[in-house]
């Protein structure tokens, strides 16, 4: 059995996690939708999210979560109303507790040396 300091880390077998700016097929974002993520200030929150969806969609493609069909035709009116380029963004019909991706979505590590991509599901918070 491997003690800890004999296994090696992924940044030594080549793996990291790509920057924000670097080439990517799209954005993930997930449709903030806990009331409780922002304690009485939740009104403007979608709004601003669409402002977000707004400026990726002129120039990438925006893969976004939303908890359900009602949902999705919630966002859809929102984002049509910011001015958001719809024919960029996908839906994703998938219930979480958080929108915030970075802390319940999968993430990927990429292994320059190899060449290939891992993902992981981060841990719900």
């Amino acid at each position: 059995m491997k003690t800890p300091s004999q296994t090696k880390t992924p940044h030594a077998l080549g793996f990291r996690m790509p920057a924000e700016w670097e080439r990517h097929e799209a954005t993930w974002l997930g449709w903030p939708h806990e009331l409780t993520d922002w304690p009485g200030k939740f009104a403007p929150i979608p709004w601003a999210f669409a402002e977000i969806v707004r400026y990726l969609s002129k120039v990438e493609r925006v893969f976004l979560l939303v908890e359900n069909r009602e949902s999705e035709s919630r966002v859809r009116t929102i984002l049509k109303k910011s001015g958001a380029n719809l024919d960029a963004v996908d839906f994703f019909r998938v219930p979480t507790d958080r929108g915030w991706m970075r802390d319940s979505g999968a993430f990927g590590s990429r292994n320059t040396k190899a060449g290939v991509w891992c993902w992981k599901a981060a841990a719900s918070t």
